[in-house]
């Protein structure tokens, strides 16, 4: 049983509540077509001519399907499976890209060196070198037909020129890197008919279920924590990679037990990247759920807890916004004590 709340206590705590956002619910919110730069992001750029099969030993991702033309997450985890950096990767004018927050640009970096050894490949920072944008709606679909692409519709796909690499990443949703000269040409065109907007971007990039790894949620969940399996961001096929044998034990033997899963929040405090929310595990199956948020628990039935881990968050307006957290599925989904296996104690 919890233990009571005094009023000295309460005087301390805020109350949030959070409701899982189904399909049907998404369908029926609508974010205005626009545009927002990227620019303030890190990006690595990887060349040489063993650079591909030296990506293949480190990232989750088929670094082949990349080079042939597709754009889709990677990750590179621990010994032991855990993320330390996530990217977005994209091949073009022979080299290989990797976004990823500029806070971890530096470090991840050092940290791919480490694994370079004699292999002929260069490594450096490419984020004042191309330019990235991010577009999504009808709007830009056409914008972007309009200065001449040739839209990609289908998530991974990419279409590329001399001027740049155009990315689907989700449906009506797309990335452009480009060069700077294109970018602000392009930029210039776009801001006719509408404003940059960072706030438009985050929840159409939210909405989609995009994960994100910070310094803050380095070195925390394994690849299916964050639903990369499901956004072909794990190669389950291709040869070994630094953490695979975690990675891939969890997939063919085991089940993941927590899962990211998109809500919405209300609540006096915006959730942030790295944070637990908790609830009680009888109203798990609710939609309506009361969250404490863990730094203002003050003592809790941890038996009867379940916790969920801010990936990312954005505020709609005061009080309110979505947040995609890392939590357990629900009591139903649950594996049964005859499956146990030892991958699941890894999780």
């Amino acid at each position: 049983m919890n233990s009571p709340i005094t009023t000295e206590q309460s005087e301390h705590k805020q109350i949030a509540r959070l409701s899982e956002l189904d399909d049907a619910t998404l369908s029926n919110i609508q974010i205005p077509s626009g545009w927002c730069p990227l620019d303030d992001r890190g990006l690595i750029c990887v060349s040489g001519e063993e650079a591909e099969v030296f990506l293949q030993g480190q990232l989750t991702q088929d670094m082949a399907l990349v080079k042939k033309g597709q754009s889709f997450f990677a990750a590179h985890c621990t010994p032991k499976g855990r993320i330390l950096f996530l990217f977005f990767c994209g091949f073009w004018q022979g080299q290989f890209y990797l976004d990823l927050p500029l806070e971890l640009e530096a470090t991840a970096l050092k940290r791919l060196m480490m694994y370079k050894l004699r292999a002929k490949v260069i490594l450096e920072s490419a984020a004042n070198k191309v330019a990235r944008s991010a577009l999504w709606g009808d709007a830009m679909r056409i914008s972007l037909q309009d200065a001449g692409w040739e839209v990609p519709e289908e998530a991974g796909a990419t279409t590329q020129s001399a001027n740049g690499l155009l990315t689907c990443v989700s449906k009506g949703c797309w990335r452009l890197m480009s060069s700077s000269s294109y970018a602000k040409d392009l930029r210039d065109q776009l801001s006719l008919q509408t404003p940059p907007s960072l706030q438009a971007w985050l929840m159409s990039s939210v909405r989609a279920g995009e994960p994100e790894v910070l310094a803050v949620t380095t070195d925390t969940w394994i690849p299916q924590m964050l639903n990369l399996d499901l956004l072909q961001g794990v190669s389950f096929k291709k040869g070994c990679y630094t953490g695979q044998e975690i990675v891939a034990r969890a997939h063919f033997l085991g089940r993941v037990k927590r899962r990211m899963r998109l809500f919405a929040y209300v609540g006096d405090t915006p959730p942030v990247p790295g944070q637990n929310l908790q609830f009680n595990i009888e109203d798990s199956a609710n939609l309506d759920r009361n969250v404490l948020l863990e730094s203002q628990v003050n003592e809790v039935d941890e038996e009867n807890i379940n916790s969920a881990q801010v990936v990312r968050a954005v505020e709609l307006q005061t009080g309110q916004g979505w947040v995609l957290a890392v939590t357990k599925l629900p009591v139903n989904d649950k594996p049964k004590s005859s499956d146990h296996t030892r991958s699941e104690n890894i999780l």
